[in-house]
């Protein structure tokens, strides 16, 4: 399946946002008893806590909330402890499912960060919130929703036992890359390890051990095939190779994030669901948020925001004029509604060659996960 297949009917066609309807059976994750969904007739709502008080969080301290209970769980795992709570943890799932669902894409602007320092629980984080955007572009079921961000935020669980190994900054040998692949292995035993009812237990093994299943039956563990893969692990493992080309690793670069998009299209050819990607590629568009850009103009600019409607023209904000200095206005365009203005190429904003010092250095701080980043 080509590229201009997969997106030929989403940028024809313009989806419609709607709130997912909500379960006739209670979530696996509210009976962690830790939030509750508030309907109403005209699809307004709210999400609030057991008080009824509406949450006030923003998306920097969810964001650090996760990151930061994700070091303690793997912590936890690695000193043997059982019996782990994770309420915290879902909290942040049901926090990244409003955010979504609000569509606040500040919450995809946090995911450009890089971050080799603690890149496995960034990772974590960031497929989970890629996860979240595809599950409500699908439209499914908030607790369906909330269900598929935990498994995203503890799909690498099973790195936990091999962290050590993973952080070695060289590229694995054969056999090397073997042991890498056993994480899929321990999944079982490190989730077992949490506090949880074992109906979502039981759900959350069953999807985050088949990550790395592919729908052509080339994946592993077992090699399982597209009937015998659900539905959540096939939208988490897109994610999964998206982010990970997308962001450094200890011993290797990332790919600029348009060029892993165009990866991960054509690996929908035979390894993913094609309808997925579609899905994904839509929402995130060619030119994923956070992303630089040089326009035609001549201009350097970020993606700020999508357009579903079309993928190749998104919101973005000038940061270079095209004489190559720093823009002093704040100025943000739409490329859907500013039709003359267009995307030459996708650029590595760490190769600029940028004069200006302040500026300089506010691009090269945000590759990284710093608070006050605002460009």
């Amino acid at each position: 399946m080509r590229l201009s297949d997969i997106l030929k009917k989403s940028i024809q066609q313009k989806q419609n946002f709607s709130i997912p309807q909500k379960s006739d059976t209670e979530s696996l994750l509210n009976q962690q008893k830790i939030e509750n969904i508030i309907y109403s007739e005209d699809k307004v709502y709210k999400v609030v806590d057991q008080s009824e008080k509406k949450l006030s969080i923003s998306v920097e301290e969810v964001y650090s909330k996760g990151i930061k209970l994700l070091r303690s769980l793997f912590k936890d795992l690695n000193s043997s402890k059982n019996n782990i709570q994770i309420n915290d943890l879902i909290e942040v799932a049901k926090d990244i499912t409003r955010f979504i669902l609000d569509n606040n894409e500040e919450i995809l602007l946090y995911t450009y960060y890089s971050t080799i320092d603690s890149y496995v629980y960034a990772h974590s984080l960031n497929v989970a919130i890629y996860s979240c955007v595809i599950a409500v572009d699908k439209k499914m079921k908030i607790n369906e929703i909330e269900e598929i961000v935990l498994c995203g935020l503890l799909h690498d669980i099973g790195m936990a036992r091999i962290l050590n190994f993973v952080d070695r900054k060289h590229n694995f040998s054969s056999k090397e890359f073997e042991e890498v692949k056993k994480h899929s292995e321990y999944v079982k035993e490190e989730i077992s390890k949490l506090n949880l009812s074992l109906e979502l237990r039981n759900k959350i093994t069953n999807v985050v051990m088949k990550v790395h299943e592919r729908i052509d039956g080339s994946g592993y563990p077992l090699h399982l095939t597209s009937e015998d893969i659900d539905l959540y692990t096939k939208i988490i493992s897109i994610v999964d190779v998206y982010e990970a080309l997308s962001h450094p690793r200890p011993y290797r670069d990332r790919i600029l994030p348009h060029d892993a998009i165009v990866a991960v299209v054509k690996q929908a050819q035979t390894e993913f669901d094609s309808n997925l990607v579609k899905i994904f590629v839509n929402r995130m568009s060619l030119f994923p948020v956070g992303s630089y850009v040089k326009l035609n103009t001549g201009e350097i600019a970020r993606v700020i925001s999508t357009n579903p409607s079309s993928p190749v023209r998104p919101k973005v904000k000038i940061i270079l004029n095209s004489d190559g200095n720093a823009s002093k206005k704040e100025e943000i365009i739409d490329l859907l509604e500013h039709t003359k203005i267009s995307i030459v190429e996708a650029i590595d904003e760490t190769k600029l060659d940028i004069k200006d010092k302040i500026l300089l250095l506010q691009i090269k701080t945000q590759r990284w996960w710093v608070k006050d980043v605002t460009i």
